[in-house]
């Protein structure tokens, strides 16, 4: 009974741990948000090229909040695996739904892709590109597919016992994507490119530097950031008094 008990406190007690990490991350994204400057794609313009003219251009770095319209950058765009919508960014998850124990329905992820190319932010006749990789991507679910399980797709040859076996039920494709004339918001540091584009503002992630692009306006990114982060740690307070009162329990017993 004693091993049990203790086994149960250390899930908690992992869990505790890990929810708690979530909630620190969450809170220094919500904080992150609050500090960052809240200005239009034209004043950032006007601002990065005053200072490149004074200082240079590797003088220029300021964490902002913008919010804009998205156009295709160099690149274009690339249609969507699921939907076939042409888009600047997606991200498609494949999960294969397996029959489990006692009829449950158990889901792994057997597929993650994702397109990244950087676009265009655009507030009236300015523009800034973004560079979407290693981006915290925050846009709600587009589209969701599920396909019915095809026994005969591996090209194996059908033993019978061999399907029978087989628990697969189906699997399911989840896409999330940018499209152009969408509405955008982002935050992180603004910087001018080099050489040829040293008048290019840009915003892209780098170590320690974040960068996350939000459906909607600034506020809706704040006010999802501080839900977040208060429920992370509710999780967290939940885990860890759950794991203090089993080892109370574990030393009482």
């Amino acid at each position: 009974m004693e091993l049990v008990l203790l086994f149960l406190v250390g899930i908690l007690g992992w869990r505790a741990w890990t929810a708690f990490g979530e909630a620190r991350a969450a809170h220094a994204r919500w904080t992150r948000g609050l500090g960052a400057t809240h200005t239009g794609v034209a004043e950032l313009v006007a601002m990065a090229e005053a200072v490149r003219v004074d200082l240079g251009t590797g003088a220029f770095r300021k964490v902002v909040a913008l919010t804009g319209m998205v156009e295709p950058g160099g690149a274009g765009t690339r249609p969507a695996p699921v939907s076939d919508i042409g888009s600047v960014w997606f991200r498609v998850t494949e999960e294969k739904l397996s029959r489990g124990e006692k009829g449950s329905t158990e889901r792994e992820v057997v597929g993650d892709r994702r397109w990244d190319s950087p676009f265009l932010l655009r507030d009236g006749d300015a523009t800034v590109v973004v560079d979407p990789r290693d981006a915290r991507v925050e846009v709600p679910v587009a589209e969701r597919r599920r396909d019915a399980h095809d026994p005969d797709h591996s090209g194996e040859r059908d033993f019978g016992i061999f399907r029978i076996l087989d628990t697969t039920l189906s699997h399911e494709h989840t896409e999330w994507r940018i499209e152009p004339g969408s509405r955008l918001t982002v935050v992180g540091e603004a910087r001018l490119g080099g050489g040829p584009d040293a008048h290019e503002v840009r915003l892209a992630a780098a170590p320690g530097l974040p960068l996350t692009l939000s459906a909607g306006e600034r506020t809706d990114h704040l006010e999802a950031g501080r839900t977040g982060s208060r429920a992370a740690i509710r999780r967290a307070a939940g885990y860890g008094i759950g794991a203090v009162l089993l080892l109370v329990l574990v030393i009482v017993l």
